[in-house]
């Protein structure tokens, strides 16, 4: 499974579950690691945490940048 849809606030299913995996592999990103599959704000807080990190514009929803890092991540098998 790759990321291909544009996720934010109020998203649900699979890829939010995968981006929260993702994310809750390192606690300074995710603190919470809840994977529950919806995309609320602790998600949105990781996202711009992990937005941070890698120099993409902190707005807090998953688009185009956010998509090309985090299968870059996910296809390495390294942690965020």
């Amino acid at each position: 499974l790759n990321f291909d849809t544009l996720l934010g606030i109020g998203s649900s299913g699979d890829q939010v579950a995968l981006l929260q995996a993702i994310l809750a592999k390192n606690p300074s990103i995710y603190p919470s690691g809840i994977v529950s599959g919806y995309f609320g704000s602790l998600t949105e807080t990781a996202v711009k945490n992990f937005q941070n990190k890698y120099g993409i514009d902190p707005l807090g929803i998953v688009g185009t940048k956010t998509i090309t890092k985090l299968n870059e991540i996910k296809t390495a098998g390294i942690n965020p």
